[in-house]
């Protein structure tokens, strides 16, 4: 063998093995083609969401839209996980788990369910990884059978507190949000009040980081029974509800503030 081929294949061997772990995580829609030739420029629409879970562990999958592909298992689009790890995210389809899935089209009837498990108590968080060819004006969002509630993942990642264990039916990618008063709502800024239950301390914390005036709290049951009320009016950054006489469920939390009001579903655990 010639000096010059004998380099290049040592080269090659070496690269190889350098970043064979990386092409196993980055299995690549955003690189293949199947359905046009070289010449053409790919307009598929693609998506690549991330889980950072609870456990630290990450997961990438893949997604994109295929005039061949199915809601199915396809051959040619869907490859199944062949690493599960402690803590993990995939597609499912039928009953099988995959890192990568070709879909005919995102649409506003499309649902793509998702699957979880994790084996560590914690907060979980999806978020997207990289988009092709999305129009600015459609709307990605994680729906939460759970909860009822609709996350939009082009506003900012998905972050939800989840005990160890395996949630197969709960999450969905989603395209459409129903103009319902299951949606959460918000008058007031997001960054300056917030609402959220603390596993912690099992109370409902309303995070009220600008001191806004608060002029009264109220906490409904999704048959818009009175749970809690509070007429006292304060500025202080953090206001707590006990949920002690309150059962496993999601509840409604609305706060009036001077400057407008907040309200946004709570699930309380």
């Amino acid at each position: 063998m010639k000096t010059m081929e004998r380099f290049l294949l040592n080269t090659i061997n070496k690269l190889s093995s350098v970043t064979f772990i990386l092409i196993l995580s980055t299995t690549c829609l955003f690189a293949t083609n199947p359905s046009t030739t070289a010449e053409e420029s790919d307009q598929r629409m693609k998506i690549s969401l991330k889980l950072n879970s609870a456990g630290t562990y990450e997961r990438e999958l893949f997604v994109l839209a295929d005039e061949s592909a199915t809601a199915g298992y396809d051959s040619d689009f869907d490859i199944e996980i062949d690493n599960v790890q402690s803590d993990d995210m995939y597609w499912l389809i039928n009953s099988g788990k995959y890192t990568d899935q070709g879909i005919n089209e995102f649409d506003e009837e499309t649902i793509i369910p998702i699957g979880l498990h994790t084996d560590t108590n914690g907060y979980n968080t999806i978020s997207i990884h990289k988009i092709e060819n999305i129009p600015n004006t459609m709307k990605i969002f994680v729906f939460d059978n759970q909860t009822g509630e609709y996350h939009s993942l082009k506003e900012g990642s998905f972050e939800v507190y989840l005990n160890a264990g395996v949630y197969l039916n709960r999450f969905e990618i989603v395209f459409s949000q129903p103009e319902t008063l299951s949606t959460t709502e918000f008058q007031a800024n997001e960054n300056q009040l917030d609402i959220r239950f603390d596993y912690a301390t099992k109370s409902i914390e309303v995070i009220n980081t600008a001191n806004l005036k608060i002029e009264d709290i109220n906490v409904y049951s999704l048959l818009g029974q009175s749970v809690y009320k509070s007429n006292k009016s304060n500025t202080d950054n953090t206001v707590s509800i006990n949920t002690n006489s309150m059962s496993t469920g999601t509840y409604i939390v609305i706060v009036n503030t001077k400057n407008g009001f907040t309200s946004k579903k709570v699930l309380v655990n």
